[in-house]
C-alpha cells in the first residue's frame, strides 16, 4: 500500500511539472505571437524584421544584427514608451506611452527576442538582471 501510494504521488508530482511547462510555454508562445502582431503594427515599417540591417543602421535593427539585446528590458521599455530625442546622426524615436502599454512592450520584447542568438540572449537577461530593480 505504502509503495503504491509513493508511486502515484511521484506520477503525479511528474505530472504537475510537466503540465506546468507546457503551460508557460504555450503562454510563452502566445506572449510572442501577441508581441509580433504589435511589433508589426508599430515597429517593423522603422525597424525592419527578424534579418537584414546591420548595427549601424538607423533606426537600428532589433534583430541579430543590431545593438537592441545590449540593452536592459527596463531601459528598451523606458525608450519606447517616452521615445528618444534626437541627437547628433541620429533621428528622434517617438513616445508610444499613448499606444502601447508597458505589458505591450514586454510582449514586442518578448517577440524580438526570439530573433537573436542564444549569446545575444544571455549577455541580454545579464545586463537585466544587473541595471533593473
Amino acid at each position: 500500500m505504502r509503495r503504491s501510494l509513493t508511486r502515484a504521488l511521484a506520477a503525479c508530482t511528474v505530472l504537475l511539472v510537466l503540465t506546468g511547462c507546457a503551460a508557460d510555454e504555450q503562454a510563452d508562445e502566445a506572449e510572442v505571437a501577441r508581441g509580433g502582431e504589435l511589433y508589426d503594427r508599430h515597429c517593423a515599417a522603422c525597424h525592419g524584421g527578424a534579418t537584414g540591417g546591420q548595427i549601424s543602421d538607423i533606426p537600428p535593427p532589433h534583430n541579430a544584427e543590431g545593438h537592441t539585446w545590449h540593452h536592459a528590458d527596463c531601459d528598451l521599455v523606458d525608450m519606447t514608451l517616452h521615445g528618444m530625442p534626437p541627437r547628433e546622426g541620429f533621428p528622434a524615436m517617438p513616445a508610444f506611452e499613448n499606444e502601447l502599454t508597458e505589458d505591450e512592450v514586454e510582449a514586442i520584447l518578448a517577440h524580438i527576442k526570439t530573433w537573436w542568438e542564444p549569446d545575444q540572449r544571455e549577455h541580454q537577461a545579464e545586463v537585466t538582471e544587473q541595471v533593473c530593480d
